[in-house]
């Protein structure tokens, strides 16, 4: 019996060490099509310099890239179903779909700065929950955190100036793209984000 218990105790062991494996490949997956969707976003903005002097362009740009930063932030979201932290994730997806609407109001440079730092002062406070409740790690959290308080700061202090606007929420989509595939892509660390072994959510 007892070597009956043992055999069954490592099955058991194995079968979770191939689900955990399975979430974190499914979770790196997702993180790694929101880099890509937000360096995409950064490189199509680069590309289009020329028109950023419409303030309509801009908004249909940003609105446009919010959507799909959206979209793939919900792709992540269902990579991490059943835990905790799942609703967190999908907090990030519900603003970006908002600043994304928002943008139909918007009528000049000043209110497309407001919706834009906005957007990235309440990701970040999302993040910085995610941080203190110790379900993501620093080098992280810290590098989102310090880019989305830039963006909003670069946002107002360039609000009369809607190509500096659109400029820096295009530098601030490649940047973040790029930490966000650099943590996907770290196998050092056995899960992109410590929230996959966590407790089921329950509530």
């Amino acid at each position: 019996m007892a070597v009956m218990n043992g055999k069954t105790e490592a099955g058991l062991e194995n079968e979770q060490t191939v689900d955990t494996s399975s979430e974190t490949r499914r979770f790196r997956a997702a993180q790694l099509i929101r880099a890509g969707v937000l360096v995409a976003v950064g490189i199509v903005i680069a590309f289009t310099a020329p028109l950023h002097r419409e303030v309509d362009f801009d908004r249909i740009v940003i609105g446009a890239s919010l959507t799909l930063i959206g979209a793939a932030t919900l792709t992540e979201y269902r990579s991490m179903l059943g835990t905790a932290e799942a609703w967190w994730i999908a907090a990030r997806a519900v603003l970006a779909f908002a600043a994304a609407g928002s943008m139909i109001a918007v009528a000049d440079s000043l209110s497309l700065a407001l919706v834009v730092a906005l957007w990235a002062v309440l990701t970040g406070v999302i993040t910085m929950m995610r941080l203190v409740r110790k379900v993501q790690p620093p080098r992280v959290a810290l590098p989102s955190m310090i880019l989305s308080v830039a963006l909003a700061v670069t946002a107002l202090v360039a609000r009369e100036d809607p190509v500096a606007v659109i400029g820096f929420f295009g530098a601030y989509a490649i940047v973040r793209g790029v930490f966000l595939a650099i943590a996907a892509l770290d196998t050092a660390h056995p899960a992109a984000d410590p929230a996959l072994s966590g407790a089921q959510d329950t509530e």
